[in-house]
């Protein structure tokens, strides 16, 4: 059922034909089913970013059985790139009522917003594409371990990344953009994640 409810959402006309032609290179379908998504789950998308890309695969598939709860940015934030961004995120959850409705949308960024949610209240959390960036600003650690507080035991965190090749070392602020596999799971093991 949760995936001809994604391949519904998938083909919905509040995607862009813009991001529909992405799925043949992100895999959203497959991605989701491995992940284990199911569409009466608690799922915490952390940073979905000013586009929203999987918000807009998540929310629709989520909102009649489940729940979409997005951690975006600290709305405290002075950084014009996070105000400039979370505007354009909540434009876009504006546009589409009929599709965005139930999203909810809290803040979760280190160091000061760490606890978007109660402790072991959702079922899976997913992040695409931000370790990168958590390491640039030496916040990875805090990111991960709010992401284990936040997961029912047994939950499941679910990680996209640009994967750098293992035959060279971590640079530890990851500026080229790309972790290594190794170092990922470091971060998660150090956590508390099996």
């Amino acid at each position: 059922a949760t995936l001809a409810t994604l391949d519904r959402v998938l083909a919905g006309d509040h995607r862009s034909d813009a991001n529909r032609a992405r799925d043949d290179y992100r895999h959203p379908r497959q991605t989701l089913e491995f992940f284990g998504l199911k569409q009466d789950m608690t799922v915490m998308e952390v940073w979905p970013g000013g586009g929203g890309w999987y918000t807009e695969v998540l929310a629709p598939t989520l909102r009649e059985r489940g729940k979409y709860i997005a951690a975006s940015w600290d709305p405290k934030s002075t950084s014009k790139y996070v105000q400039d961004n979370s505007k354009k995120y909540a434009d876009k959850l504006a546009s589409r009522a009929d599709v965005y409705d139930r999203a909810k949308v809290v803040a979760l960024q280190a160091p000061n917003e760490l606890k978007p949610v109660p402790d072991g209240s959702v079922d899976m959390v997913l992040t695409f594409r931000n370790i990168h960036s958590w390491m640039g600003n030496d916040a990875a650690q805090a990111m991960f371990d709010a992401m284990y507080a936040a997961l029912k035991p047994g939950g499941i965190l679910g990680v996209v990344e640009h994967r750098a090749k293992n035959d060279k070392p971590q640079d530890p602020k990851a500026e080229s953009g790309y972790v290594r596999k190794d170092y990922a799971i470091g971060l998660a093991t150090k956590s508390g994640f099996k």
